[in-house]
């Protein structure tokens, strides 16, 4: 099956239902577009699953739902790219949703976190105003690692949380005015 093309033209879920739909085994290769950075993996497939990924620095769930937040970039099926061990075991149709909710959110991320290079630092005064501030532990974890020198992908790295949950997690405190973007 020759399958090649660019994401902005051909989305992953439409080459996720195709090659289910073909059950086809192999493997796609993305050389995507994320905020400005550049990503490549691989998507593997058995008799049209998906049954592993692999995208450098993270497993491989977390790097299948990484592909559905790129916006564009160059992508081929190859039929002679097999995975021996799958490493995973969702359905399709899971993967499908919870990787348009993350393509969702990640729209939104991206107004506050445009890029992984982006250095947060704290607020000198955050203005709370009456109201309490109330921060869960992964909350914490985020906010104890902004010190005006780490880059956001330094943080997700140091972390343990992905990029995903990290960048989610500084876009709700940039928003919550308890950091902000360093200038310069």
């Amino acid at each position: 099956m020759a399958l090649a093309g660019d994401l902005s033209e051909f989305p992953l879920t439409d080459i996720i239902q195709l090659v289910d739909l073909s059950k086809k085994t192999g493997g796609v290769h993305m050389h995507g577009r994320r905020g400005g950075q550049e990503m490549e993996g691989r998507l593997y497939f058995r008799d049209g699953r998906i049954i592993g990924a692999e995208l450098p620095g993270m497993s491989p769930l977390e790097a299948v739902y990484t592909f559905f937040t790129f916006d564009s970039g160059p992508f081929s099926f190859e039929e002679d790219k097999v995975l021996e061990h799958p490493t995973i075991t969702v359905s399709n149709e899971v993967i499908i949703m919870e990787g348009i909710m993350r393509q969702d959110a990640w729209a939104s991320i991206q107004e506050y976190v445009p890029s992984l290079m982006m250095v947060p630092r704290l607020v000198p005064n955050p203005a709370s105003g009456t109201t309490e501030i109330n921060l869960e532990a992964e909350e914490w974890r985020v906010l104890t690692m902004v010190n005006g020198t780490n880059t956001v992908a330094q943080i997700a790295q140091r972390g343990g949380l992905g990029e995903f949950r990290t960048c989610e997690i500084i876009a709700q405190l940039l928003a919550n005015g308890l950091i902000e973007k360093r200038e310069g």
